[in-house]
């Protein structure tokens, strides 16, 4: 709970989990994809089940679109953003967010959270491992 920025709100590591929800529905919104309600933290327990929410509401959104939603259109293009875009863009945006969760805390000598070396490699070739199979599968 050490206060890592001067935001009235959240002035801890919750400001940026705040954010990390906060884009995922804002993006998925921007496609015309409701995943979740307008993300917000009630409390501690409720980061968990609402950050589950969304990605519920991805999965969703994915196995639901069309074949060319599949396709990454940014936003400036016609038919931007596509459903891949946004998965893209979001699971980048979290990542650049949890590398800087992950540096505040070692900043802050916080406990070890996983005692295995390499959590990084999973969680970056998860999204290889799903685009690959939407676009196999669809």
């Amino acid at each position: 709970m050490k206060e890592i920025s001067d935001e009235e709100n959240y002035p801890h590591l919750l400001s940026l989990i705040w954010h990390i929800g906060g884009a995922e529905t804002y993006w998925f919104h921007r496609a015309n994809h409701d995943i979740a309600p307008k993300f917000s933290i009630e409390s501690f327990e409720d980061i968990r089940r609402k950050l589950e929410q969304n990605t519920e509401g991805i999965k969703r959104v994915i196995e639901t679109c069309s074949k060319d939603q599949l396709q990454i259109i940014p936003p400036s293009v016609e038919g931007g953003p596509s459903v891949a875009w946004c998965l893209l863009r979001t699971y980048q945006h979290g990542l650049y967010h949890t590398g800087q969760i992950s540096k505040i805390r070692h900043i802050i000598d916080a406990p070890i959270i996983a005692d295995t070396p390499d959590t990084w490699s999973p969680a970056v070739d998860a999204i290889i491992e799903l685009l690959l199979e939407l676009w196999n599968n669809h």
